[in-house]
């Protein structure tokens, strides 16, 4: 077990020599009272501590050398006990050995720069040569001259140095002054490519996707620059941000001022656009993505564009976005084509005449596809673009199959629960830019949502990056004037009504589980989740007999509370539920217990409906409370006018929950916003929230799956998540 006895322990120490051609001594010491002590050449030499165990000592070192049989030749050397390694043995003890020592019980210690540094990279770098005169920086069809130049941990090597690396006797080798590990196939491949010395024709385009680490040119090698074409490499600069671009003016008949992060981004949609590439602008909710992309139809109309752009977006948004064009673009003609009147066929096409923008829904993007696909589009923006995160949905279909000039995408949720999502929007954006949906699963999706290659998520970001822009609200250099937003949990005891049903309910579903298996067993477990959150929410949410609402929800008495508080602080509120039934029960209550008007937005609404209460609640002087389906009005609304936030029940995916309270949360937003997550202690709420929040890092980044997963637990798992815990408490 590595220790011989209390008083002292082995201990091996790899050093690493000076120079090439030189032994790698491993040391051989003692972990004693006193400290790390040299390894005694006999009982004599030894402190008393050591002598008194000398016998254990030597054992455990034989037994040492069962693992590394090299230390089985351990003697006194030139200032050391141990023995001398030739480089190959080196690396085994490195990369097999010391590992297997340390699980022995040994204590181990390798040199510094082990462990913390892979194996010494081998890229490559563009040697440009200008093959034809370039009628401008921003022609990616234009030819160039490609050589190659071979990089060794960032530093040029030549063909010399790669044959001299590939003739070590080990992966460990001496170069320029250090010890490095080599990936000898790499390095083959490196030296195959020299060895050709021919100049490669290729586009410009070919050599920005190289440089993004899209396309290794077929040399297997990850290209990590390029030199040469001046006006090429100052290109690749700006699109990987390493080089500013330009900011442009304002254009022309825009009627408001954009604040310097908005100029930024107005004109970095400007520069991809003349680039012939999609750009996804995925500021945070309330950032103004729309005035942005309504600044850059304004540029195309000032350059002469006569063709209609396409913006596509949900219903709910679409008024929003003629109103904001007829205040911060009125010289644009906009026609909004909806309503059972729409022009179809022959008619269609002659109302795109004059047009410049015409605004649709998802729902009629695919419903009157065969007229859409007819037109050239100048342009194609996709407004909350989160809606093609399946790429196999009708609308994702229709979209990435439309003709446009240029192509972009508007959401601030590029992925709301996994990274596979971010294909799809990319594809509609650079069609094949991150290759076939199946490549894209093995090359990235498959490895990060695995964890087992962790360069696959900076690989994925160097690709996408140029093409995405995202800034947050919460950094004050991007924005001064919008509030601080304060996210609190409020926690509601059942009343006995609520456990009584809770219980029963999810007794039956226990008895009925046993023997269930795959899609039965899901269905069966989802179906469950949902009956259950209905409960917590109010008994009628899960079956309404006609009884009075009042004093039958723990929740819906401390919203009632709440809302009360709120009204008397002169502040406005959002409420926001995903079932469409509790919304409708939420109003039917709240009127009554406030004796005032509570309007809910759902998704059975007419656009004119909608816009109406929406202007109601905004233009309202006295306090309000505005009730919303989590689908319908969860993305696209402007409704500053609150500053509470209630969020009845749970969506459990922390993209959707956040875009909704972003409808309070956002420019023209002047007081601080408060939001209260409602949660039924000792219940399913209770523990669900506290999983995700214990994944509060990866939904940051990826955004977890929501309640789906508790279908692959165990049946002793999910019982632990759902069962009722009576110390709560009930009402």
């Amino acid at each position: 077990e590595g220790g011989a006895g209390a008083q002292a322990a082995l201990l091996f120490q790899l050093d690493e020599p000076d120079a090439p051609n030189q032994p790698w001594p491993i040391k051989i010491m003692l972990t004693a009272a006193n400290g790390v002590v040299p390894f005694p050449c006999s009982r004599a030499d030894a402190p008393p501590s050591v002598a008194a165990v000398w016998e254990d000592v030597l054992i455990t070192l034989g037994q040492a050398a069962l693992l590394f049989p090299p230390l089985g030749c351990a003697a006194p050397q030139d200032g050391y006990f141990g023995c001398p390694l030739a480089a190959a043995e080196a690396h085994a003890f490195l990369s097999v050995h010391a590992d297997l020592l340390e699980a022995a019980g040994y204590a181990v210690v390798r040199p510094d720069w082990w462990g913390s540094a892979p194996p010494g990279a081998v890229t490559l770098e563009a040697g440009l040569l200008e093959q034809q005169k370039v009628a401008s920086e921003f022609d990616l069809n234009a030819k160039v001259g490609l050589t190659w130049n071979v990089l060794f941990n960032g530093e040029t090597v030549t063909r010399a140095e790669l044959e001299l690396l590939l003739a070590a006797e080990s992966p460990l080798v001496f170069f320029r002054g250090r010890w490095l590990l080599i990936d000898t196939r790499r390095l083959q491949e490196a030296l195959r490519l020299l060895k050709r010395r021919q100049v490669e024709n290729v586009t410009a385009l070919q050599v920005v996707r190289m440089t993004l680490g899209l396309d290794s040119g077929g040399h297997g090698l990850e290209v990590t620059g390029c030199k040469g074409a001046s006006w090429l490499d100052a290109l690749i600069g700006r699109l990987d941000g390493s080089r500013p671009f330009g900011l442009l003016p304002p254009p022309s008949g825009f009627c408001g001022e954009l604040r310097p992060y908005q100029l930024r981004g107005f004109s970095w949609l400007v520069f991809l656009r003349r680039l012939g590439l999609g750009a996804c602008l995925a500021d945070d909710m309330g950032l103004g993505k729309t005035v942005q992309a309504l600044a850059l139809l304004l540029h195309e109309k000032a350059a002469g564009q006569s063709r209609p752009a396409l913006l596509v977006g949900p219903m709910s948004i679409l008024g929003n976005w003629l109103r904001e064009a007829r205040r911060f673009a009125p010289g644009l003609r906009c026609r909004l084509h909806h309503g059972a009147d729409r022009p179809r066929g022959a008619d269609f096409g002659a109302s795109l005449k004059n047009m410049d923008l015409v605004i649709t829904s998802y729902t009629l993007l695919y419903r009157d596809y065969a007229d859409f696909r007819r037109v050239a589009w100048s342009g194609v923006i996709l407004d909350e673009a989160q809606n093609i995160k399946n790429p196999g949905t009708r609308q994702a279909q229709a979209a990435r199959a439309l003709q446009a000039s240029y192509r972009i995408a508007l959401t601030g949720t590029p992925m709301e629960n996994h990274v596979g999502e971010l294909w799809s929007v990319m594809d509609f954006l650079n069609p094949g830019l991150l290759g076939s949906r199946g490549d894209f699963r093995e090359r990235f999706w498959r490895p990060i949502q695995a964890g087992a290659d962790l360069a696959a998520r900076s690989r994925l970001r160097r690709a996408t990056a140029p093409f995405i822009l995202r800034r947050l609200k919460t950094d004050r250099q991007i924005i001064a004037d919008l509030p601080e937003k304060t996210e609190n949990r409020v926690y509601c005891p059942l009343t006995r009504e609520q456990a009584q049903l809770y219980q029963e309910t999810l007794e039956s579903f226990q008895n009925g589980l046993v023997g269930l298996e795959g899609l039965e067993r899901r269905g069966s477990i989802l179906a469950v989740l949902t009956r259950l959150k209905q409960i917590c929410n109010h008994p009628a949410n899960y079956f309404d007999d006609g009884r009075p609402l009042a004093a039958r929800s723990g929740k819906l008495l401390r919203l009632e509370e709440m809302i009360e508080e709120s009204f008397a602080g002169g502040e406005s509120v959002l409420i926001f539920t995903q079932y469409a039934k509790m919304g409708h029960l939420l109003r039917r209550r709240l009127c009554q217990a406030f004796a005032m008007e509570m309007p809910f937005l759902h998704g059975s609404l007419s656009l004119k409906e909608r816009d109406n209460i929406v202007r109601g609640f905004q233009e309202s002087a006295e306090p309000q409370a505005f009730i919303l389906s989590l689908k319908a009005g969860g993305t696209g609304l402007n409704l500053t006018r609150a500053s509470r936030v209630f969020h009845y029940d749970r969506w459990w995916n922390p993209a959707v929950e956040n875009q909704a309270t972003d409808r309070a949360f956002r420019i023209g937003q002047t007081r601080d916003v408060m939001v209260h997550k409602f949660i039924c202690g000792g219940t399913l709420e209770d523990r669900i929230d506290a999983m995700i929040e214990s994944k509060t890092a990866l939904a940051g980044e990826i955004v977890n799956s929501g309640e789906t997963f508790l279908t692959e637990l165990s049946n002793e798992e999910l019982a632990d998540v759902l069962k009722l815990s009576v110390d709560e408490g009930f009402l």
